[in-house]
């Protein structure tokens, strides 16, 4: 039986009379691919296609994975179905034989023993009957591939797997069915002499291996750029509203054609953004990261947030070529998001509005709004954090205008999806503890309390530490420092309590106590202070602007004179204990019924 493998070395007559043979059948084979079937392989197998996604009658809408190595398992099973009821039959009436390959390859003893073939899940026909011929010849495939490359560039090869089509689909199935075909015909000639064990779908699924790593280092035809260019022009739509994490990279993200060539960038007209010949980059607080970007192309901006952002600037750029995208990389919830979605894909003039936040410290985030426009002069809108007042070589703000700069750091981390922080003045953690009505006999590890979380089950728990004045309980997800009930617990009998509260949902809640009493409770996003306490307190906070939660964290500190830092909390989480809370009884109040039942 022979021995196949990549290391067989073959003459030049030997190729020569192979790809005789592989030219008189490739056209006729290449008329049975199904075009669609042709096109999902070449998006797989063609690094340059893989900004595209499959159709989604092929992966349900999944993105394309460049990382193809020619496995069959990794392609979409109706691609395979698809090929192999086209080419089963056909294959097998191919009658191809050439004698110098068979005369070329070593000669080996038949196999003695067993072969064991083990497979998880429920295998394709085509993956089963790939996997027997492996186990019975080693190396045949591998012998496949390496025939395959050889007659890619073959002279009387090359002009039959010339692509063409009238569009970008087109071209892209012209061009893989021009390979694959060529893989087909090499793998029935090459893996013949094994019969009767080498079966149709095997030869399928060898040539299948063969062509992914041919169709990766090809090149398209000339026309296939301008197909694209307008494919993408086609089905580029306005509005578009794109949510993504860009990469930065020496405190800038670009939005560009091309890759950005680092340094030289000035920002020191703005603080915020630096035009480029093809694009703009934008200056982060972050030297290297990724931060999120909101990106709205529209065909008329509307009026700046001015309370959402610290900076705002409008700067104009021209595109040479049109479809920027973010040249360092770019991820949405997808995966990897092709530069072509951002920008639209003509050439011209452009006007970019960039907003930021968090560049001071908190969470870093930033909006680009796109439009088509002519060239005009920068325009800043605003400008109030501190690192746009270095760049601009402005004198810096004064810090006591920005109190809450102090507690920014709870916009970062674990932090961000929501927690709740009581300021409690003159009690110890165990008083604290205690008001909470946590059981302090069960110091429970922090992870017993998350993998609950995850399960669905709603435990509160609270953490608790002494620091100077007073304490701080620190609920993480938690809620229960915010509740009346708590309040009027740890505020009894003649103690000061703030509490700062937030969760995922972007709901929050700020509330006071004293003496027993619940002085104001509010949501700062809706509702104001009432109590003549709250009011005097918030007075100098911009307890309604962007960093509502470092701004609680404040007017509760200053409320209690108790503070807590970012080291205390990661304190907090390095000991990993939380205790459990225990519902507080409801308390009971004076009902007055009327003789009908009713209560008054």
């Amino acid at each position: 039986m022979p021995m196949y493998g990549p290391t067989t070395e073959l003459s030049a007559e030997v190729v020569d009379a192979i790809a005789e043979v592989v030219a008189a059948e490739l056209e006729a084979v290449a008329r049975l691919i199904p075009a669609p079937a042709a096109e999902a392989l070449g998006r797989l197998g063609l690094a340059q296609l893989a900004e595209r996604s499959f159709p989604s009658r092929y992966t349900n809408g999944g993105r394309v994975s460049e990382a193809w190595n020619g496995s069959v398992d990794a392609l979409p099973p109706l691609v395979v179905a698809q090929l192999l009821g086209a080419l089963k039959t056909p294959v097998a009436a191919l009658d191809l034989s050439v004698p110098q390959l068979i005369e070329a390859l070593p000669e080996a003893a038949a196999r003695s023993g067993y072969v064991t073939i083990a497979y998880f899940g429920r295998p394709s026909e085509v993956s089963h009957e790939l996997a027997t011929l492996n186990g019975f010849v080693p190396g045949a495939a591998d012998m496949v591939t390496h025939v395959v490359a050889a007659l890619a560039g073959h002279p009387s090869i090359v002009p039959l797997l010339v692509a063409d089509g009238s569009d970008e689909a087109a071209i892209v199935a012209s061009h893989t069915t021009g390979y694959l075909a060529l893989a087909v015909v090499t793998a029935t000639v090459v893996l013949r002499p094994l019969s009767p064990r080498v079966t149709p779908p095997a030869i399928v699924g060898a040539a299948l291996t063969a062509v992914a790593p041919v169709l990766r280092k090809t090149t398209m035809p000339a026309a296939y750029a301008e197909a694209k260019l307008a494919r993408r022009r086609a089905e580029y739509l306005m509005p578009r509203h794109i949510h993504v994490s860009a990469d930065v990279t020496d405190h800038v993200f670009v939005l560009a054609e091309a890759p950005l060539e680092r340094g030289g960038l000035d920002f020191s007209g703005n603080g915020l953004v630096a035009v480029l010949s093809d694009g703009v980059a934008v200056r982060c607080r972050q030297e290297s990261a990724s931060v999120p970007v909101a990106v709205h192309v529209v065909e008329k901006p509307g009026q700046p947030d001015f309370s959402r952002w610290e900076e705002i600037v409008e700067v104009s750029w021209h595109a040479p070529v049109g479809g920027a995208g973010f040249a360092g990389g770019a991820h949405s919830g997808n995966g990897l998001l092709p530069p072509a979605q951002i920008a639209p894909p003509w050439p011209g003039d452009y006007r970019v509005r960039v907003s930021a936040r968090g560049r001071d410290g908190g969470w870093e985030s930033y909006e680009l709004v796109v439009w088509r426009a002519p060239a005009a002069d920068p325009v800043v809108h605003k400008r109030s954090d501190r690192l746009g007042h270095v760049l601009r070589g402005e004198p810096e703000p004064p810090v006591d205008l920005m109190p809450d700069l102090a507690y920014r750091w709870v916009e970062t981390g674990s932090l961000v999806n929501g927690a709740a922080f009581t300021f409690v003045a003159g009690k110890s953690s165990r008083e604290v503890l205690r008001d909470f009505g946590a059981d302090e006999s069960a110091p429970t590890p922090l992870d017993v309390f998350y993998d609950r979380l995850a399960e669905g089950t709603i435990d509160s728990w609270v953490c608790v530490l002494d620091v100077p004045g007073g304490s701080v309980a620190v609920e993480f997800a938690g809620w229960r420092g915010g509740d009346h009930q708590t309040l009027r617990a740890l505020s009894s009998p003649d103690t000061k309590v703030a509490s700062m509260y937030w969760n995922v949902n972007a709901h929050r809640r700020f509330s006071l106590a004293r003496a027993g009493h619940v002085l104001d409770s509010f949501e700062p996003a809706y509702e104001g202070p009432t109590s003549s306490e709250a009011q005097e307190l918030l007075a100098d906070l911009d307890w309604r602007g962007l960093h509502r939660d470092a701004v609680g964290m404040v007017a509760a500190s200053r409320y209690t004179g108790v503070s807590i830092s970012a080291e205390d909390v990661a304190r907090i989480e390095a000991v990993g204990i939380g205790y459990p809370v225990l519902p507080l009884l409801p308390e009971l109040r004076p009902v007055d019924r009327r003789p009908d039942g009713s209560v008054t």
